[in-house]
């Protein structure tokens, strides 16, 4: 069986692509890269809690505590474990900040779980 190389004369439709990012975040909320994807996994290597924020229908940013998803620092007791965020259009359709200090988070976009036919 030959292995497919385009979409070409197909109805089914493989938009993934992958990137990669990593940014140094602090304790002011800032975006996440302006990718489009279907999902976002998220490392935490900042060494305390990373809160993730995602934009409310009005464009705003939803920061009421009980919106917010908090992810927690590795430690060897909890060893270092991605986070997925689907059901998004776009990587910057998400915001996160730490508890206090800076510290360096890893995220990817894809669309993995989202391959749509055309």
């Amino acid at each position: 069986m030959a292995i497919p190389t385009s979409n070409y004369g197909s109805t089914y439709y493989n938009t993934n692509q992958c990137f990669s990012f990593n940014d140094t975040f602090a304790g002011d909320l800032k975006g996440l890269s302006a990718q489009p994807c279907s999902e976002v996994i998220i490392w935490n290597q900042t060494g305390q809690i990373l809160y993730i924020y995602d934009v409310g229908g009005d464009g705003s940013h939803r920061l009421e505590d009980h919106e917010r998803l908090a992810i927690p620092a590795a430690a060897a007791a909890s060893p270092l474990q991605p986070y997925v965020i689907r059901g998004i259009t776009n990587a910057n359709q998400l915001s996160a900040k730490t508890a206090s200090s800076s510290g360096v988070v890893y995220w990817r976009t894809q669309f993995f779980s989202s391959n749509p036919s055309r």
